[in-house]
């Protein structure tokens, strides 16, 4: 064909689709709701889901078989990680840079920021890039990435669809549940980790229903592809509770789950910021490639750290099958066995957010059961002989659901996971005993989900506002009186006469007694001054009703109002030492603070109902220290066009924002624009020259209303 032809048919192309993107323009919206479409389009992304899972885990094979020699030599456990993190590294940095560490804070940050669009090269490129990276043996999981890939899914069938926003983040969730249900054949598993991770909780699971068929339809096609050899773990293995004193120890591992998952907090933070400094100097791909040589480094003393710990490389002396090795109790008991099983414990851990830190297209889902095995394992090999127990298996999969739901802040997913990689019911017991002690334990160190806190770090809040009481929305801390404050606490040995005295002439109506080490004593009212004793301890009542720092300020009211009292001293659980008292004063304080994030929550509200008006977006974002809003008044920031701040929360604070209000790090700021990226680049990047903004343009003042002349 000469060139003139060729040129023809290429412009005949270009209009053909011109004119269908024209045509598609002009057709009106699917309608989920009727026919039953919606789960039509939830089997769609199952279906789609399931397919792609496949290609990821054929892909990893295929470059694992073709990276490694049989048997394995020592020097291409250092060159192949190291060879496979500069390709991947490629890949992060010029094709999909939404799968550098995983995907998951990817894919939640498209939900909070981007309608839940997800660009559609993600999951092709993402399953070439995972593939070389688990291939060529960087220390991580498919599962992080395969929830990405499915979200993908579900925001392609979406805009093929022309759905609205809810609707789209429905089949992303979706999308995200047939994920995890494909990669690990555990259907209910994927629904309940969109519903935990992604939703919020069942009370916001609206799309339940396409969540449920898209997760079965998932898991059945990977099935039918893969084969029944698809999960990671043997099903078959025996496990069960005997005893019913095993139950102390799978409280324990519950315990030291906290430990591992602190381990993976801590971990992936400093990682991040040497990684950070590593490609301000040497760029992507080389910080990428760093990581893997340093997975190969660690991988010459441990091979069992390459990967995912099923499937390794022939490496001499090493195990193949590391998880089900520990699972099955290979590596045997007592002291030695646990021993070993703690040293792959920890290079596991640091060889995963090596990888996970620099960007490797690996996720965090399977190194947290690998290392969970890794503990129960160790923990069981010594319970077994010592206590004269059976099998160490159920510690070891009662040890992966444990510092599952510590990291990931799932209990509900780690417990039915398990359950079903295992099919026995007989775990139950001890996997809901020790996911809720961790669980209950991450709590009261205030953790949240490890990728939330990961998302907040990238300057995005996952905003999930509730209708609740405002006394819901205020601790007892933030509003009590503190205890040195005048006529708030007296102490135990204050003289009977000289109290009555205090009382009468500072017009007193109660007082908290405290004794040594300002731990409570009792409370005294008017009331009390009639009892007879030399000192306040002797006229205070004793058994006081206490409030607790971090409860609710509407649990504390309600005592009040019950025991019809003015006070309630706060203390300090562990310590019985009084921090505070919460008074009736106090209770409009709460009352205030409550109300004023009420109206932050009706900011964001509103920003959502000025979208739908103005097609903008509503963004929530936070901003960072030293970034180029930090300290800037909001006329003197470069904002780009079409560009509108509806609210700036500061603290408990509730601000509607004008020119001339000054930004500071960690405010989050509440916009509608049609450029979330680069507000975000505002709100995190390192701070550039002002520039003078031209008087003529109103366009870029954020305070004004937008372009569209919808009112502000």
């Amino acid at each position: 064909m000469t060139r003139a032809p060729m040129t023809r048919a290429r412009g005949a192309a270009v209009r053909l689709v011109a004119a269908a993107r024209e045509l598609a323009g002009h057709l009106p919206p699917l309608d989920p709701t009727r026919d039953g479409l919606q789960l039509l389009l939830g089997a769609a992304v199952g279906l789609a889901t399931g397919v792609v899972a496949w290609a990821l885990i054929t892909g990893v094979h295929l470059v694992a078989g073709a990276a490694f020699a049989d048997p394995t030599p020592a020097w291409q456990v250092v060159l192949v990680p190291t060879l496979g993190g500069l390709v991947v590294g490629l890949l992060v940095r010029y094709v999909v840079p939404e799968v550098a560490g995983g995907g998951v804070v990817s894919t939640l940050e498209a939900v909070a920021i981007h309608r839940g669009r997800i660009r559609r090269r993600v999951a092709p490129g993402g399953v070439v890039a995972t593939s070389v990276a688990l291939g060529t043996g960087a220390s991580g999981g498919r599962e992080g990435p395969i929830v990405l890939f499915g979200g993908a899914v579900g925001s392609v069938i979406a805009g093929l669809g022309r759905l609205d926003e809810e609707r789209t983040r429905s089949l992303v969730a979706a999308g995200v549940a047939a994920g995890i249900a494909a990669s690990f054949n555990a259907p209910i598993g994927g629904m309940l980790f969109a519903i935990e991770l992604l939703l919020g909780g069942l009370r916001r699971a609206g799309s339940l229903q396409v969540i449920v068929v898209a997760a079965v339809v998932s898991s059945v096609t990977a099935r039918q592809l893969v084969g029944p050899g698809l999960p990671l773990f043997d099903p078959a293995t025996p496990a069960r509770l005997g005893d019913p004193a095993e139950l102390l120890v799978h409280a324990a591992i519950g315990l030291l789950a906290l430990l591992v998952a602190q381990g993976f907090r801590r971990g992936e933070h400093v990682a991040g910021r040497v990684a950070a400094r590593l490609r301000d100097r040497v760029g992507t791909v080389a910080t990428v490639g760093l990581g893997g040589l340093g997975v190969g480094l660690i991988a010459l003393v441990v091979p069992e750290v390459l990967g995912e710990g099923a499937g390794l490389p022939a490496i001499p002396g090493a195990s193949r099958e590391p998880i089900r090795m520990m699972l099955e109790g290979i590596s045997g008991t007592g002291w030695a066995a646990a021993g070993g099983l703690l040293l792959l414990l920890v290079a596991k851990l640091l060889a995963s957010v090596v990888s996970i830190g620099t960007g490797s297209a690996v996720g965090t889902l399977a190194p947290t059961l690998f290392t969970g095995a890794a503990l129960g394992g160790a923990v069981g090999a010594i319970a077994v002989p010592a206590l004269g127990l059976g099998s160490p298996t159920a510690f070891a999969l009662v040890g992966m659901a444990a510092v599952f739901a510590a990291v990931v802040r799932a209990p509900l997913t780690a417990v039915i996971l398990v359950f079903e990689l295992t099919g026995n019911y007989e775990l139950v017991l001890p996997l809901m005993l020790a996911v809720g002690i961790a669980s209950f334990g991450a709590d009261r160190l205030g953790w949240r989900s490890l990728y939330l806190e990961s998302l907040r770090a990238r300057g995005v809040t996952l905003a999930r506002p509730d209708d609740v009481d405002v006394l819901q929305l205020v601790t007892v801390a933030e509003v009590m009186t503190p205890p040195d404050r005048p006529h708030i606490t007296v102490r135990a040995d204050e003289p009977a006469d000289a109290l009555r005295d205090r009382f009468a002439r500072e017009s007193l109506h109660g007082a908290v007694v405290v004794g040594r080490d300002d731990r409570l004593v009792g409370v005294v009212a008017l009331s009390d001054l009639s009892r007879t004793g030399t000192t306040a301890a002797d006229l205070a009542t004793t058994r006081a009703v206490t409030a607790s720092p971090d409860e609710p300020a509407f649990r504390a009211v309600q005592r009040m109002a019950n025991l019809q009292v003015g006070r309630l001293p706060v203390i300090d659980p562990a310590t019985r030492r009084v921090v505070g008292v919460f008074r009736r004063a106090d209770v409009v304080r709460a009352y205030d603070r409550g109300i004023e994030r009420t109206v932050a929550t009706r900011l964001t509200r509103d920003a959502q109902r000025m979208r739908d008006v103005t097609g903008l977006q509503a963004v929530e974002l936070v901003v960072r220290a030293g970034s180029a809003a930090d300290g800037r008044a909001v006329r003197d920031v470069p904002w780009p066009k079409r560009t509108v701040l509806t609210g700036v929360r500061r603290g408990t604070e509730a601000i509607v924002p004008d020119g001339t209000l000054v930004l500071g790090a960690e405010d989050q700021v509440v916009a509608l624009t049609a450029e979330p990226e680069e507000v975000l680049a505002l709100l995190r990047d390192p701070a550039a020259p002002p520039t003078s903004p031209d008087p003529t343009d109103t366009t870029s003042d954020p305070t004004l209303p937008p372009e569209t002349g919808a009112p502000a």
